[in-house]
């Protein structure tokens, strides 16, 4: 075994020790210190260690130390044919743009912030052990030339974003003549027309308070004035606007008896739970079409604001969207705050291109214009973008994953290509994730680039998932698993069950899962100031639905039971039934 292959399988075992790990990270939000411009959180359990929020990201090195980017323009040589009496002709072509982005802090920075935090905080012991494990994250290319044409076949370029410093994404991105005219044009200036935005979600502990949140529905529909609906998608600066002028409306009345110095803290906790409460996120791909060119424009000014580090962390997702939940138009909750819970944060990494052009504009290995005059000596490439949250669902549910690729030529031949995907795939700093085929008759240079795929996926409880013939021209396969998790939000007046001599509740909640049914229970034990337990399912994706059982224990009584089945991520368990 050659010394780099034993490095590359040290680096992997790191990593995934690193995301079996990330559960058990424990920061404390109001613990936070500026030092170096890096947010950094001490742990829970060792106020003297503290982990940081990246917020740096740029294009990804190869083991040379050079940038992973290329920018092939191409021509396509066609026959003359009836095109009159010109003698110089337009040839159709177009271009391929791939390039590698990673997120990641440098030695000294880190080395610096950690000399800071000991300054700051009085703590000569005080360490910086490393990056904020994020639980997910995803990105949003922001290009008006990449993803430009008219409003009816504009989309939008998003995906999940690698939970693990340092790990990389891949775009690949097919361009028209005039576009690839644009961008190279775009290059050449101060500020190219390519950005990402990377919306991270990591968890924190946040403290116990004194305090109390009263909600008054009627109040928030007078407030919103009906425009709280689940066809009105926001975004979260607009969400935060509105819960402040519910507060000046008295729709939502906070009472505490903290400080001063911490009530910035309990906002945003407050602001949390209320979000979770009202609020459902909505992933910009599933936008109405009518909704995604705001979306977009939005996006376009959250690129610059991502790069403003002032704010350690949100309860709001920058390139997130958000619906209202249709629930309780009257009456009141009561939400209190006296126990530490665990909530989710955003961070935001912004990314562009820079001046890449004036240092390798000149080198045909970033920048290059072909001729692709003999097609049958050509190679379609194809790659596998995997997804960023994949690795560590090979600890928890998966074996494996295969792509299969499927190509039918011109002249009546079928070219087969697999990919497997498992965790010794993670083995390889850099995997070589793409699959080839070659030309067999496709004059049609068009049709040449046009294939299908699907994919298989092994579960680690014996369940598999075939996907369906998917069709395709595009230079990137991006791999995702079939399934998503939601988590239930248990809501409960505990104050109410107590006087109804309720000392329990458990709830029981069964999902389908790939030919296999799955199975989840929590109990809320009550009058012990305990956080509120959620459910968290993994269900195949669009797949909204599950059965739930709330068994009431209560004294000196049979317990009372209420099945039912539902699709909200909100259960109300202090609703007792009437028979």
């Amino acid at each position: 075994m050659s010394r780099r292959l034993r490095l590359r399988i040290v680096i992997a075992a790191c990593l995934l020790c690193c995301a079996r790990a990330g559960s058990a990270q424990d920061v404390s939000l109001d613990g936070a210190v500026r030092a170096a411009g890096l947010w950094c959180f001490p742990l829970v359990t060792d106020s003297l260690t503290y982990v940081y929020l990246p917020n740096q990201a740029a294009l990804s090195l190869d083991e040379s130390g050079r940038p992973q980017f290329s920018f092939i323009r191409y021509v396509i040589d066609e026959p003359a044919g009836d095109k009159g009496a010109e003698s110089v002709t337009d040839a159709s072509g177009g271009a391929i743009l791939t390039f590698l982005v990673s997120y990641d802090t440098p030695p000294e920075l880190r080395s610096r912030a950690e000399q800071e935090i000991r300054e700051i905080t009085g703590l000569p012991d005080a360490r910086l052990r490393g990056p904020v494990l994020f639980k997910s994250g995803e990105y949003s290319l922001v290009s008006s030339i990449i993803l430009g044409g008219n409003d009816e076949n504009r989309v939008l370029a998003t995906g999940r974003a690698p939970v693990l410093e340092g790990n990389r994404i891949a775009l690949s991105f097919e361009l028209s003549p005039e576009d690839s005219k644009l961008l190279l044009e775009s290059f050449q200036m101060a500020t190219p027309d390519v950005s990402l935005v990377f919306d991270m979600v990591f968890s924190g502990r946040s403290p116990a308070y004194n305090a109390e949140l009263v909600v008054d529905w009627t109040k928030v529909n007078i407030t919103n004035e009906g425009t709280l609906s689940g066809s009105v998608y926001f975004v979260g600066a607009d969400i935060e606007l509105m819960f402040e002028r519910m507060r000046e409306d008295n729709a939502i009345t906070l009472r505490s008896s903290g400080s001063d110095e911490s009530m910035e803290a309990l906002l945003e906790t407050v602001y949390s739970r209320l979000l979770k409460l009202m609020f459902e996120p909505v992933k910009p791909a599933e936008l109405p079409e009518g909704e995604k060119q705001d979306f977009m424009a939005l996006l376009s000014g959250a690129a610059a604001a991502a790069g403003e580090t002032a704010k350690k962390a949100s309860p709001f997702g920058l390139r997130v969207g958000y619906t209202h939940k249709n629930i309780r138009s009257e009456g009141e909750t009561v939400l209190t705050f006296n126990h530490e819970a665990t909530q989710d944060r955003y961070a935001s990494i912004a990314f562009n291109i820079g001046d890449l052009y004036d240092e390798y504009g000149n080198d045909p290995d970033y920048f290059r214009t072909v001729n692709l005059l003999d097609p049958a000596f050509e190679l379609r490439e194809v790659r596998v973008g995997v997804d960023g949250a994949l690795l560590p669902e090979f600890e928890r549910y998966v074996n494996s994953a295969a792509i299969t690729l499927r190509k039918e030529h011109s002249d009546g031949k079928v070219t087969l290509r697999e990919l497997v995907v498992d965790r010794r795939t993670f083995s390889s700093e850099l995997p070589d994730l793409r699959m080839t085929y070659g030309w067999s008759g496709d004059d049609n240079r068009t049709r040449w680039l046009e294939y299908e795929y699907r994919s298989h996926w092994s579960f680690r409880d014996g369940g598999t998932f075939d996907s369906d013939w998917t069709s395709s021209d595009k230079a990137m396969i991006n791999l995702y698993v079939p399934y998503e998790r939601r988590v239930i939000q248990l809501v409960v007046d505990e104050d109410a069950l107590l006087r109804s001599n309720v000392r329990a509740v458990s709830v029981d909640v069964s999902y389908p899962f790939f030919g296999e049914r799955r199975r989840q229970q929590e109990t809320l034990i009550l009058g012990q100031n305990k956080p509120i337990p959620e459910i968290e399912l993994t269900l195949p994706r669009d797949q909204f639905s599950y059965d739930y059982q709330i068994t009431w224990h209560i004294r000196d009584a049979e317990p009372l039971i209420k099945s039912g089945t539902a699709s909200t991520a909100v259960l109300f368990i202090d609703e007792l039934p009437t028979n």
